[in-house]
């Protein structure tokens, strides 16, 4: 994330990732959080445990980064929406530029990945054909 010289605090914890193996973090900093853009934006300082390992992610926000913003998702929206003093703020994904930096995180780890893309809007209109072809019948 080129964070420079970051201080990092010495951590005595293991993290576990999502195939069961054992992450040893670097460390946790403590980081301001800006989510939101002009008067409708919000910060917060964070404590962010640091590892390296390969991964199609530069960070991800967990339940308590969340409730502190007290924010609300929406995966189907790809959106975040969160009170400030200046009203609601969002964050509002960008999947063709998520899906590009997710490909590329894949393709230079050191671990090979499948990945498997469901569409579900294909599903949909197929569905829609089918009940149409019966409402005919």
């Amino acid at each position: 994330m080129q964070l420079g010289d970051v201080s990092l605090e010495r951590v005595n914890t293991l993290l576990y990732g999502f195939a069961g193996e054992v992450v040893h973090p670097r460390g946790m900093v403590s980081l301001p959080l800006i989510m939101g853009r002009g008067t409708m934006r919000k910060t917060c300082l964070l404590i962010f445990l640091v590892v390296d390992v390969p991964f199609p992610y530069n960070v991800i926000l967990g339940r308590p980064t969340l409730n502190t913003f007290q924010a609300v998702i929406s995966t189907y929206h790809k959106k975040i929406k969160f009170p400030t003093p200046g009203g609601v703020g969002e964050v509002q994904g960008d999947p063709l530029q998520s899906r590009k930096c997710y490909v590329e995180a894949v393709r230079k780890g050191k671990k090979r990945m499948w990945m498997i893309c469901l569409t579900r809007p294909l599903l949909v209109r197929k569905e829609k054909h089918l009940k149409e072809k019966t409402q005919k019948n």
